[in-house]
């Protein structure tokens, strides 16, 4: 056995955008400050739920971050750290045994679902209880990705349970001692280690999933920074300062320093930028499309002087906007058809006209963005606007001029930028196609359960990294990750695609500690998938935030995470 952190740091993809394109608010004043309400505002609405096993969004992912604790994480230069272990985990030589260490003095919120109310100390079987949660269809978890067919006996156990047989083990999830857990994988898979910083990675108590029962998802426990407090639906979620959080500042002050998070749910960006600027929020996330030119620059990047009291961040987002096509279900089992309507889609005036060039890029390649070193996007060949090559697919597969072409229903949810390139979509669909299309609008989570259950055909999303390496993009094409029932969700490959020549290809990279293989192998792999339309890629994404004025320590990566916000703090002198 020996450290594999050397390794890790040659395999891991470290982002250009994290020191080329990214605004970094230095700290004025070295004594950090205690107290004081930070408020973000989140587009979407409300998630679907705080609970791991079912966080099927960033936005939860986002809020529950600040809640419960990881085993690792990233920190603002998306390099692997320790969060609840004492170091990064010990791999074996053969890459199949992963050795935790525990820290010792973390203990989970003070709650009613414990004796006397308080809190105890989390150790490793509180960490194969957590992940054994994610393997099991009981819980309704869309997080056994992660773990199937690479986890020693994680596939049998989630087959078990789901064919209502005799309960199993989880070999590859082994208890060692109070402070030592083990993961042991089937076959060697390079990017497994990022996996458990998504949400899946979050830490829960047995005695408050058997407290709360079916309403956890509104009762979050964790040892993170913060305590759930209040939750008001499409209103606003309240977490409080964590007093007895384990975590300590480089300069070894108690964190957090914020007494208060609030996250509110203003749907209409417009009245978040209006809040923003009026002083109610800490921070404005993007720039409404309307009003980008009047705020920002869009040569120097910089704000305009009217806006000049507030801080500006930017970077290269590791983010990609698509419509998702099920490619099991009518009309988009026609490859022709999908592939029709990606050239008839022109990407460069969505982003030009519709966006106000705000995006990083138009999306004329794949559906994995241009932010990780040594993968060049450019080399997928993609589908530029071609109206003619549009109208001949569309031929081909039986609907001569749109003729006979079934009326499609375009899902989205209540997002301003989704809702205004949908519109643009609807448009060039008509006029380049003949195809009508009805743009039905419903909430994110209700979109995302429909995706995932095959109710839906055609519908717009955004994909966020889950971690900086490009397989957490072409996981969502994996045709392993499809059910063999239509009456299960599929999660997160909600388009069904199912090649087997990709999966190969998938399947090798992922096996291999060859950086310069692994990427070749990947971007393959991702030819294939494209080639076959499963996605029309719209934009890569540029992020924009907003600070106020008073507003330390909160630096924008790449993958635009909120996990840092306990080192936060407000100097408002």
């Amino acid at each position: 056995m020996k450290s594999y952190l050397f390794k890790i740091m040659l395999i891991s993809f470290i982002l250009i955008s994290c020191n080329k394109d990214k605004k970094q608010i230095s700290v004025q004043d070295s004594k950090s400050k205690y107290g004081g309400s930070y408020v973000i505002n989140i587009l979407r609405g409300s998630p679907n739920a705080l609970d791991p096993v079912l966080i099927n969004s960033k936005h939860a992912d986002d809020i529950s971050s600040q809640i419960y604790d990881r085993l690792i994480d990233l920190n603002e230069k998306l390099i692997l750290v320790p969060e609840l272990t004492k170091s990064l985990p010990t791999i074996s030589d053969d890459g199949l045994k992963y050795i935790f260490n525990l820290r010792t003095d973390v203990y989970f919120h003070d709650n009613k679902c414990f004796q006397d109310g308080k809190g105890r100390k989390m150790i490793a079987s509180d960490v194969k209880y957590s992940l054994l949660r994610c393997c099991d269809p009981r819980t309704r978890s869309v997080q056994f990705w992660a773990f199937q067919d690479k986890v020693k006996g994680a596939t049998a156990y989630f087959n078990s349970i789901n064919s209502s047989k005799k309960e199993i083990d989880v070999p590859g999830f082994k208890v060692e001692n109070d402070s030592t857990f083990i993961i042991e994988l089937i076959t060697p898979y390079s990017p497994f280690i990022y996996s458990l910083v998504n949400s899946l990675g979050f830490i829960v108590p047995k005695e408050a999933i058997d407290y709360y029962k079916e309403d956890y998802f509104r009762n979050p426990v964790g040892t993170g920074p913060f305590v759930f407090d209040k939750w008001s639906q499409n209103e606003e979620i309240i977490l409080k300062r964590n007093s007895k959080y384990w975590g300590k500042s480089s300069g070894g002050e108690q964190l957090p320093f914020l007494d208060e998070i609030k996250f509110t749910f203003i749907k209409d960006d417009k009245v978040m930028f209006s809040n923003f600027t009026n002083g109610d929020l800490s921070e404005c996330w993007n720039i409404p499309t309307e009003l980008f030119k009047s705020v920002v620059d869009v040569n120097t990047l910089k704000l305009k002087n009217e806006f000049i009291d507030f801080q500006l961040q930017h970077s290269a987002a590791m983010l990609t906007w698509f419509f998702d096509m099920n490619t099991v279900k009518f009309p988009f089992n026609n490859v022709d058809v999908r592939r029709s309507f990606n050239f008839a889609i022109d990407k460069d005036k969505i982003v030009k006209y519709v966006l106000e060039n705000s995006p990083f890029s138009s999306a004329n390649n794949g559906i994995t963005p241009p932010v990780f070193h040594g993968y060049d996007v450019n080399s997928i060949n993609g589908y530029k606007f071609n109206v003619a090559k549009a109208q001949e697919l569309l031929q081909k597969a039986g609907y001569k001029n749109g003729v006979n072409f079934p009326e499609v229903v375009l899902t989205i949810y209540p997002e301003p930028r989704l809702q205004q390139v949908a519109e643009a979509v609807q448009d060039m669909l008509q006029k380049n196609l003949n195809i009508k299309v009805k743009i039905q609008q419903i909430d994110f989570p209700q979109l995302m359960s429909q995706a995932e259950s095959g109710k839906i055909s055609f519908w717009g999303t955004r994909w966020y990294g889950d971690y900086p390496d490009p397989e957490t993009y072409l996981n969502l094409l994996n045709g392993k990750l499809v059910p063999k029932s239509d009456t299960l969700p599929s999660y997160p490959n909600s388009t069904r695609y199912n090649n087997e020549e990709f999966n190969k290809l998938f399947l090798k990279a992922v096996q291999t500690n060859d950086q310069k293989l692994r990427l070749d192998l990947y971007k393959q792999a991702e030819q294939i998938a494209i080639n076959e339309a499963p996605i029309i890629p719209i934009t890569y994404e540029r992020h924009f935030r907003l600070l106020k004025k008073n507003v330390r320590n909160n630096p924008l990566d790449a993958m635009a995470r909120y996990d840092l916000i306990k080192e936060v703090y407000l100097d408002d002198n």
